[in-house]
């Protein structure tokens, strides 16, 4: 039977998120791995297997995919991969340089702080788990464009908490569908499943914590804070959707990447893809106020909100 007061302190934001944060760390004490002993990364590649399922591919279903050759969908759906995987490591980068600006100056000893710790210390596997991951599929680098990495060191910088976790909550909720769809795609290379499930797992606590925070700190913020806030998360919206066509790996694939850019963002598929990651991350911001004024339309116009019904 609950108690009078487990409802006060359920009730509480900060009571809230100190339990949370304590569930957390001995969820992370029973499930965390290190991918340098959990994953085999000596089982060799299957032939004919896909680097991401297939109708995630950014030109699929377009005349000039159907064109390709299943060796040329294989390879594109590889460098696909690769460039998400450059994308990854670049935004665990920027979580973890956030994550210890939040622990730096509070209580070491509350179990919010020790969370936010262990979650850094999660980053830093995935970060080496996905380059190992890259070296495994024999992918050359994909650098960050020069633009991207000076904003990189802005927003480490300076932005500050409620952006921290909704910029966590956003790319992490987001990318989190279809590493679950990947993990249980048999068509799918083993070895980018088995990435995708350990992933899953450990992103599933930062997801959680980030809307606890999210929840204590949103209706505190300022009308204007709001609207900042609301303006820099559509920003990450525009960011994700630019940088979903990067004309390298079009080019490594073997493709016009001019002409495959054009295809992508104009296909439906990929746009019905974008409302897809979304499907979960965009109602719950609504419901937080986090989408709202002018940011509404830029998710709209990015298919990661549904249309207003009539």
């Amino acid at each position: 039977m609950t108690t009078a007061t487990e409802r006060r302190r359920d009730a509480d934001p900060l009571a809230r998120q100190t339990k949370k944060a304590s569930q957390l760390l001995i969820a992370s004490a029973k499930h965390s791995y290190d991918p340098r002993v959990d994953i085999n990364w000596d089982e060799p590649l299957e032939e004919g297997k896909w680097f991401l399922p297939e109708k995630r591919i950014s030109i699929y279903g377009t005349d000039m995919y159907e064109a390709l050759t299943l060796e040329q969908k294989l390879r594109l759906s590889r460098e696909e991969m690769g460039s998400s995987l450059a994308a990854g490591v670049w935004t665990e980068h920027i979580l973890m340089h956030l994550v210890s600006r939040y622990a730096y100056k509070r209580d070491v000893t509350s179990p919010q702080v020790q969370f936010a710790l262990t979650e850094v210390a999660d980053e830093v596997r995935h970060m080496i788990m996905f380059a190992r991951l890259a070296e495994k599929l024999d992918i050359d680098f994909y650098p960050v464009s020069p633009k991207t990495q000076r904003n990189g060191l802005l927003l480490k910088t300076f932005a500050p908490v409620p952006a921290l976790w909704a910029m966590i909550l956003l790319t992490e909720e987001f990318f989190d569908r279809f590493q679950r769809e990947q993990a249980n795609d048999e068509t799918v290379q083993p070895v980018i499943r088995a990435v995708a499930r350990i992933h899953v797992v450990e992103e599933a606590r930062h997801i959680s914590f980030a809307r606890t925070e999210l929840e204590r700190f949103v209706p505190t913020l300022s009308k204007r804070r709001l609207e900042m806030l609301r303006n820099f998360l559509a920003n990450v919206v525009k960011t994700i959707r630019h940088d979903r066509y990067n004309p390298l790996m079009y080019e490594r694939a073997g493709l016009d990447p001019k002409a495959a850019i054009a295809a992508g963002r104009n296909n439906p598929i990929a746009k019905a893809n974008g409302a897809y990651g979304a499907e979960r991350l965009a109602p719950y911001y609504q419901s937080i106020g986090l989408i709202g004024g002018k940011s509404e339309k830029i998710w709209r116009e990015a298919g990661w909100l549904k249309d207003k019904e009539a």
